[in-house]
C-alpha cells in the first residue's frame, strides 16, 4: 500500500514548507491589502484639511496611519 501527501490549503506540507494553495492565498490577500492601502492613500489625500481635521487627521500622518501598525499613531490634541 502507498501513503501520498496532499497539501490542504493554508497547511503545510511534510516537508514543512507551505502548500502551493497557501502560499497562493497568502499572496493573493497581500495583493489586496496592498491594493486597499493605495486607494485609501489616494482617498485621503483627496480630503481638504478642514476634513481631515473633522477626522482626526493631519496630512503629515496619512501615510503612517494607513501603513503604519496598529496602535502606532499616538493621540494628538490640538488647542486652538
Amino acid at each position: 500500500m502507498t501513503c501520498t501527501a496532499h497539501a490542504i490549503p493554508g497547511q503545510v506540507t511534510p516537508s514543512g514548507r507551505p502548500g502551493l494553495s497557501g502560499l497562493l492565498k497568502r499572496e493573493w490577500s497581500a495583493f489586496w491589502t496592498r491594493s486597499a492601502q493605495r486607494a485609501t492613500v489616494r482617498i485621503l489625500r483627496g480630503l481638504d484639511d478642514a476634513t481631515l481635521r473633522d477626522i482626526g487627521l493631519s496630512r503629515s500622518e496619512i501615510d503612517s496611519v494607513v501603513y503604519g501598525a496598529p496602535g502606532d499613531r499616538r493621540l494628538q490634541v490640538d488647542i486652538r
